[in-house]
This record gives structure tokens, sequence and C-alpha cells, in this order.
């Protein structure tokens, strides 16, 4: 290798585990050059895991870098005489890069933390819409709500419950409906009159009955809930959700079916379901494990099976992603933490990605989780995210 020197910061990638495969080859003859090269690493090393310093922004690191690269790059071997000059110039040349770099993160942090002060995970919010055009606003409030109809309904910060009807005698002869409207940044539970519990996600809607009549159990769905239906085998349970119908009798299975998003899905966790497609005239039966995919740009659905976890650990405040795009990432999230995103590479939504995280984690985090494992980087300005590499 003719070439005694390397750049300041491929030590730093190195550190970090980001060569690719020729600058692992180049930084392997590098080190095996001289002992002061292997002591100089293995120093930048010690003091960077001492620190415990994490990840800053690119374009500043490299400024950092570069500055570094100034000052004490150049021949690295030098005349044995020279060389405890040379190894004070090190020492002190790894506490300027060490300030720089700590500068930088302190201040790359503080800007992040002002910038995404705003970008919070979501919260138990929800919206009542009554029969009689009343509304409530649900999320923080306890106590009890009267129908119309005379019937109480119990409301706490999570949850909007209906009380059971006793006989059918009760069931009124007029089917009432209500609305519960979860927005963006928010989710929200209901347990219906017959024992049906329904977990809501960000930006949905469910329309429902206050009792429901003698021979069927009808609601409407429009963004994403999870349901766990309480069993009657004479009055099937029917969710009615864009282009499709599913029956049921007693089970847990998941919908999602924003209007946003190209593709519907209906994920079966237990039990078993029928999906119709009416105007298609295609039905399937689906057994757990299996979802049905309707893509509403081809007007094709399909069937497969998949991990459920994927499809449903939202209801359990986790986010399961398994070779997902990016783009198709932030969507899910940008409902949750309510932001806007702005791409700055095209190619960049089609970076794949797998993780799991926590619902209620601090934004920054999940952003710095995705970075760290992927070439994307974030920049963030209030309630905008920019994504680029």
């Amino acid at each position: 290798m003719e070439d005694k020197t390397i750049p300041a910061k491929l030590i730093y990638r190195k550190i970090k585990g980001k060569l690719s495969a020729v600058e692992e080859e180049r930084f392997d003859a590098w080190l095996k050059e001289g002992w002061e090269h292997r002591e100089y690493y293995e120093r930048m090393q010690r003091i960077y895991q001492e620190e415990n310093m994490q990840e800053v922004a690119v374009g500043k690191i490299q400024d950092a870098w570069e500055m570094f690269e100034k000052r004490v790059q150049g021949r690295w071997r030098v005349e044995r005489k020279r060389r405890w000059m040379w190894g004070m110039s090190v020492a002190a040349s790894v506490v300027i890069v060490l300030c720089l770099i700590m500068y930088y993160q302190v201040n790359t942090r503080k800007d992040m933390n002002i910038a995404v002060q705003n970008i919070v995970p979501g919260q138990y919010n929800a919206i009542l819409e009554m029969a009689d055009g009343s509304t409530y606003h649900l999320g923080e409030q306890q106590g009890s709500l009267q129908e119309k109809t005379g019937r109480l309904i119990k409301i706490d910060s999570t949850l909007v419950s209906y009380l059971p009807v006793s006989n059918k005698q009760e069931i009124p002869q007029e089917i009432v409906y209500n609305k519960l409207s979860v927005p963006r940044g928010g989710e929200y539970r209901i347990e219906l009159e017959d024992g049906t519990k329904v977990w809501m996600n960000s930006e949905s809607r469910l329309r429902y009955p206050v009792a429901f009549s003698n021979d069927t159990r009808e609601v409407y769905l429009e963004g994403e809930a999870y349901f766990e239906v309480q069993r009657d085998v004479d009055r099937p349970f029917i969710v009615h959700s864009g282009e499709q119908n599913v029956t049921v009798l007693g089970t847990s299975f998941g919908i999602s079916c924003y209007a946003s998003e190209v593709n519907d899905y209906t994920t079966l966790v237990s039990g078993k379901v029928k999906v119709d497609f009416e105007r298609r005239k295609q039905s399937f039966v689906l057994e757990p494990g299996m979802q049905v995919v309707y893509n509403k740009e081809s007007d094709v659905a399909t069937e497969k099976k998949v991990d459920v976890a994927e499809f449903v650990a939202w209801k359990n405040g986790k986010y399961v992603f398994k070779q997902k795009r990016l783009v198709d990432i932030l969507s899910t999230l940008s409902r949750w933490y309510d932001f806007e995103v702005f791409y700055r590479n095209e190619d960049v939504k089609e970076v794949l990605f797998s993780g799991e995280l926590r619902r209620f984690d601090d934004f920054s985090y999940l952003l710095q989780l995705i970075e760290r494992t992927s070439d994307v980087k974030f920049v963030i300005d209030k309630k905008i995210v920019q994504v680029m590499r």
C-alpha cells in the first residue's frame, strides 16, 4: 500500500461498524503498517466508548473530522526520534476531536429536542357523536352519559362501554347509531352492547348501534381497529369496511382500511371469518394466521399467511415491521405521532426496514433506531420530517 495515510473519518466509521468491504480492506492494510497505527486506533476506540458517545448529524460530524484531519494527518511513518512528539500531538488531537464531536453532539441534540418537542406519542382521545347530534370529547372525563333511549353509557379515560340488553323486550324497534371517532395522534377502546371489544387506532371511525337487533350485529369501520367479538351463534357480527364485509360469530381479528392507503387488510388472529367482496362477487374464509389484502388500484384481493403480530401489535403498544418499506413505516408512525413527511430523495421511500418499536417511545429515539440500521437520515423541523440518504 503506497499511501500511508488514512482519512480520520474512516476510523470513525470503523468504530461505528459502518465500513464497506472495500473500506474494511483499506483499514486492515493501514492497521498492519505499524504499531503506532494500532495504538492510535485503540486509543480512539477506548475514549469513544468511555464517553458513550452517540450518532450525530452526518454533515456536522464530517466537518469535525475534516478539521481534525487537517491537524493530525500526514505521513504516519516518522523517524524514531520523533515518535514521542507524534504521540503527544496525537493525544492532544484526540482530545480536540472528541471535544469537537461532543460539541456538535450537544448542539445537535439541543436542536433536535427543540425540533421534536411538538412530535410526541399519541394518547387516549376520541369524540363520541350521539344519534341526536350531540358530541362529547373523551379521554379525560369519567362517569356516564344517557342516550335519548334512556340507556346509560359508561366512560373513563380509555374506554366507552354500553350496558348489555338484559332481555329481547328491551331491544328498540328502531336501530339507533352512535359514532366514535379517534383523531390523528389518538387511540381509544369501546365495548359494545353485546360485549364485543374494539380497539381503535388513530384516524379511525366506527359507526355502531346503541343496541343490536334480534337477528344481526352490524358495524361500519373507517381506518383501523382490532375486534374481539362476543360469540353469538344466532346473530352474526358483520364489519362493513371499504369494499369488504367481514362476517364472524366469535373471533379476534384486525382490519385496516384507511382511505389514504393503497391496500386494505383483514388479519385473523383466532376463530374463523368470512370476507366478502360483493361487487367483485368474491369470498374468502380465513383460518388463524391468514390475511386478505385488497389492492384498490388493481381491484384485486388476495389471501396469504402472515405473522399476525406485524398487523395487530399496535393494540399492545408495539409496532412490528418486517421488511417494510420506509414510506409505509412513516405513514403508520405519522398517524400516531401526528407529523408530515417530506422526501428529499424519492428512492428512499423504497428502503426496507425490519424491527420492533415501542409505541410510546420518544419519537427522536425511533428515528435514531432507523438511522442506525440503514443509510437513511432525518431532519426534523417542528412537525415536518425530511427524509434523505
